[in-house]
């Protein structure tokens, strides 16, 4: 009888030596720590998986809810309410101030894992400012042709997202392969000459634009100009150059419900009298795009637009929007209603 109870109580205690043991090992995994490399190089050292976090980027406030992370998000830039279709999910979480100037002491207050922002941000001591308060900053923009597959990734990692991450790059990239294949066979001499412009400007030989327009068979006409991407240019100079095709961007804050923005912008084109003789007026192809379409989250979209409107016989059977129906229902969770490009 001792001898079966001395082995119940010796029993008892290993199993709640155990169950101690496994809460101390759950703890442990619960506040692990990972070294990542960000957008900009850096080695940062940041909680996984992440469940509290700033974004300062508008990029950044769209992914976390492409990847069904926007719980996670505690504070967000101050323009965050004002983002098309989005702006409403953040009404929960705090204005974090400006991407540049962000708000240290609201950043302190919400204590987050992790910070995340544009590489201009370590350049203007953002990262060193709350490095001194103990929070990590990394750099993921995800508005940039060259690394966007991996800042996609990263930020899934941050947020224990990856499996999010990986379905919606599949989708990104299915939209990529179909403008290669269509467009593989224009040679240089066959690229479409473009002006991008967000309205007198333009980008330069140092605005890194060239592979969006390599990626649908097209050139700038700003491609030798020095600078990057504001290079202010006149009239006479455009008309001088002559574009095939123009491309005006809006912010994302001016897209909505009807075209009537995008409307107004392709008018002032037929209404000026020197562009006026552009051959893109003269053949009706202006075009406006909003800029989450034109650099930002769903790039790949925007360029299946251009794309379209510089080889219009190549993508005869193709519709932009719906790509952009599809995104917006699947990622985002709801009806596409605005009118993004015209």
């Amino acid at each position: 009888m001792r001898e079966a109870l001395s082995i119940s109580i010796t029993l008892i205690l290993l199993m709640a030596a155990a169950t101690v043991l496994c809460a101390s090992c759950a703890a442990q995994a619960a506040s692990e720590n990972i070294t990542i490399i960000d957008s900009a190089g850096r080695e940062v050292e940041i909680p996984y998986p992440a469940n509290k976090v700033v974004l300062l980027t508008a990029d950044n406030c769209e992914l976390a809810v492409v990847l069904d992370a926007r719980d996670k998000v505690v504070g967000v830039e101050k323009s965050a309410p004002g983002y098309a279709e989005i702006g409403e999910m953040f009404g929960k979480a705090a204005n974090a101030g400006g991407s540049q100037e962000p708000d240290f002491e609201k950043i302190a207050d919400l204590n987050p894992d992790v910070v995340l922002g544009y590489k201009s941000s370590l350049e203007n001591g953002v990262a060193d400012e709350l490095k001194g308060m103990g929070i990590p900053f990394v750099v993921c923009e995800c508005n940039r042709i060259q690394t966007f597959e991996k800042d996609v990734e990263l930020m899934g990692r941050i947020l224990g997202k990856e499996d999010n991450a990986k379905e919606f790059l599949a989708f990104h990239n299915s939209i990529m392969d179909l403008i290669a294949e269509r467009t593989r066979s224009i040679s240089s001499d066959q690229r479409t000459s473009l002006y991008l412009t967000g309205g007198g400007t333009t980008f330069g030989k140092d605005g890194g634009i060239e592979p969006y327009l390599s990626a649908v068979g097209a050139k700038s006409i700003g491609s030798e100009l020095p600078g990057e991407s504001s290079v202010t240019v006149d009239p006479e100079w455009v008309l001088d150059q002559d574009p095939q095709v123009i491309v005006h961007w809006i912010t994302s804050s001016k897209i909505k419900p009807t075209p009537e923005p995008l409307i107004e912008v392709k008018e002032s084109y037929s209404n000026d009298p020197v562009l006026n003789m552009t051959t893109a007026v003269k053949d009706g192809r202006v075009h406006v795009i909003g800029w989450c379409l034109f650099k930002g989250l769903r790039f790949s979209i925007g360029l299946l637009y251009w794309a379209k409107w510089c080889h219009p016989e190549l993508f005869q059977d193709i519709d932009p929007e719906e790509y952009n129906r599809e995104y917006v229902k699947k990622f985002l969770g709801i009806d596409l209603e605005n009118v993004w490009a015209q």
